[in-house]
Order: structure tokens, then sequence, then C-alpha cells
């Protein structure tokens, strides 16, 4: 009897052990993304991006990591991204610095609205003539061996800045064929590849992009963008960038993958932000006087229109 209890004892821990580590059951995937620009005068000079990702993902939880660093972003190579809650709360990591930062898109534009709020004259940026219309809604082909449905979208808006004397008129028409599977309900695929999150800062047009483009179902395996942006001088850029699911396939993935390792420090998500704004791009008290530079670090998003 004692040993009969002894081998039940054994079964039970045995089991107990085993269960976590079938419950981590999640999925891996690898994807690529090329972008190409061209003017429509110099077709030959071509200018072009690869930008490749790997991620693992387990209900809320993901880690999407950069395998090459992203031009003029915020993503250096073997950065990664890190959340356990479907991207509500999400974290930029850097394992060559050893620090991390809170990733927030909100406070990004948020911080921005104040420089220009507190320039009053100096700069103004303003959007309008928005346009957001579902082309297709259609079976589309099998990727991965997954049945996709292809979406097509058109959409459009004027941009106009002006600082300092120097002023841009720009219209972008985008042209934007996704295919999306259901076969996937985690949450963590979305913290990446999200129609509805596509935003530029202005609220009408992002609220509207989080409407409709929120409609669509399933996770994105392929998508295609073809942007037309047109200045006031009826110079035209054409920007192609397309999207791959390459790789995708279930994995047992310890829970470890999806936190912040120890010893990393915390620092804001914008090394160059202005004195007095704080991370979460509020006005705080200045720090360098009446000196500070009003222009900040967003000089680099303003160029003078070139004929």
């Amino acid at each position: 009897m004692r040993q009969r209890l002894t081998h039940t004892t054994a079964f039970v821990v045995t089991l107990a052990l085993l269960t976590p580590v079938l419950a981590q059951a999640g999925h891996y995937y690898e994807s690529v993304t090329n972008t190409q620009m061209e003017q429509a005068k110099k077709k030959k000079n071509k200018e072009g991006e690869s930008t490749r990702i790997r991620a693992w993902i387990d209900g809320p939880k993901a880690k999407v990591e950069f395998l090459d660093g992203m031009q003029g972003g915020f993503m250096g190579k073997g950065t990664y991204l890190l959340t356990e809650d479907a991207g509500e709360t999400l974290y930029l990591v850097d394992p060559k610095e050893k620090t991390y930062s809170e990733w927030d898109l909100d406070a990004l534009f948020s911080m921005v609205g104040n420089i220009m709020g507190s320039m009053g004259g100096f700069m103004n940026l303003e959007f309008s003539d928005f346009k957001n219309e579902k082309l297709l809604e259609e079976p589309g082909e099998t990727i991965l061996g997954h049945p996709t449905t292809h979406y097509r979208y058109d959409t459009g808006y004027t941009m106009k800045m002006s600082m300092m004397g120097m002023k841009q008129h720009n219209r972008s028409e985008s042209i934007q064929d996704m295919w999306c599977t259901d076969a996937y309900d985690a949450a963590g695929f979305y913290v990446w590849f999200s129609p509805d999150k596509i935003r530029i800062g202005n609220e009408e047009f992002d609220n509207m992009m989080k409407t409709e483009m929120g409609k669509i179902q399933g996770f994105p395996l392929k998508t295609t963008t073809v942007t037309k942006m047109i200045n006031k001088k009826g110079k035209e850029t054409t920007s192609t960038s397309t999207m791959e699911v390459t790789v995708l396939r279930e994995e047992a993935i310890p829970n470890s993958v999806y936190k912040i390792p120890e010893g990393y420090e915390e620092k804001p998500m914008i090394e160059g932000m202005p004195e007095g704004y704080n991370q979460q791009g509020q006005q705080g008290q200045p720090q360098g006087g009446d000196d500070q530079d009003k222009e900040g670090g967003l000089s680099g998003l303003f160029k003078k229109d070139e004929g």
C-alpha cells in the first residue's frame, strides 16, 4: 500500500512539473519588410531598406525583436519590444545598452503637440482632406498553409507645415493591400502588425483609421503599400513597401522571454527630448533656463521644399 502511494505521489509531482511547460506553448514567427523610394523624374535613383523581425507570442504576451536597425527610427539592431498585456503596456529594450523605455506613441504625439503649442506662431502643422475607402474584401491566397481574406484600402491626407518662413504642402495617397488570416486569436500577434494602429498624430485622421481598419479580421501575413507624396510644385515621390511573414510555427516559450532582464536601467523613449518636457509629453519646469532651444529635437522633421 505504501509503495502504491509512493508511485501515485511521484506521478502527481511529475504531472505538476510538466503542466507549466505544456501551458507555455505559443507561436514563433519571422517577417521581412522591404521598402523602396523613387522620384518620378529619377527612377534610377532608388533607395531601398529591408527590415527583418522575429517574434514570440503567447496569448497577450509578445516579444518582437528587430534583426536589422530601422533607418530614422527608434529601433536599433538587436533591440526588441516587450508586452504582457497585448500592447497596453509596451517596452523597447536595448540589450547592447542594457536599457529599456516605455513605448508610448500617445505620449510622443502629445509632446510634439505641446512643443508646437508653446511655439505660438513659430511653427504650424495642419492635416486636411482625409480619405479612407475600402475598395476590396474578398477571399485571398493561401499563405503558409492558411486561407486569407484580401483587403484593399485607399487612404490619403494633405499636410501643411510652416516654420520660420519656410513652408511645406504635401499630399499623401496610399493604396494598401492586406492578406489576413483568422486562424490565430492570440492578442500578442497584433502588437506589431495591427492595421487599426496606423497613426499620423492627427486626432480626426487617427480615429477614422482606427474605426474603419479596426473592422479588419485577422493577423496580416502579407501586406503591400504604395504611397505617393506630391508637393505643392507637383514633385512626386513614390514609396513601395512589402511585408511578408516567412516563418510561422507553434513553439513552447518560457515565461522569462517576456520579462525585462534584471539590472537593466530605464530611460526616456526620446533621448533628445527638449528640456522641460517629461516622458509623458507634459510640460514641466525648464531645466535649461531661458536660453533653451525652442526647436529641440524637431528640426529633423522639417526640410524646406526642393524644386
